[in-house]
């Protein structure tokens, strides 16, 4: 698939874009680095319930969290932020930040300022066959690794994903 790039303008519909499977997750790469001349990323999440980043800090790019469709909890810092469709949650850089997928399905938009976390995604995760969630069987990225691939993308891992609702 050709890239569209912001000197033209593009649109995508809701199964368009690089479908990558990244730890049970799929993820869709809507703006990159090389669409938006470095501007700015994209990628849609989708997941079900369970799924939760671990806490970690970017240190050279803002994240903006807008939910879609489901429940999603966030934790910005110490504050934790419940979330359902429409909601949007700000996470400058260097405030640690989490989310965890609490509906039994889930997507939120994340978006990057400026672009290069969705590199994080392409390198842990791998070119998905559908835009479904992936087969059971797929395998999983181990923890040390998620952590060296975020580490060369900027990105430090301080603390454990929310745990689930109690």
């Amino acid at each position: 698939m050709s890239l569209p790039t912001t000197t033209t303008g593009y649109a995508l519909q809701p199964d368009e874009g690089e479908a990558l499977w990244f730890n049970g997750t799929l993820v869709i790469v809507k703006a990159s680095a090389e669409q938006t001349e470095g501007r700015y990323g994209a990628v849609e999440f989708r997941g079900n319930k369970g799924f939760a980043a671990p806490l970690h800090i970017h240190r050279h790019d803002d994240e903006l969290f807008i939910v879609l469709a489901g429940k999603v909890r966030f934790q910005l810092a110490d504050e934790v932020i419940e979330g359902v469709a429409g909601s949007m949650v700000y996470g400058p850089r260097t405030v640690p930040h989490s989310f965890r997928l609490d509906s039994d399905d889930a997507r939120v938009l994340l978006i990057f300022g400026p672009a290069g976390t969705e590199g994080f995604f392409r390198e842990a995760g791998k070119p998905a066959r559908s835009f479904g969630l992936p087969p059971a069987d797929e395998q999983f990225i181990d923890r040390d690794m998620l952590m060296k691939i975020g580490n060369s993308h900027d990105q430090e891992f301080v603390g454990p994903p929310l745990p689930p609702k109690s």
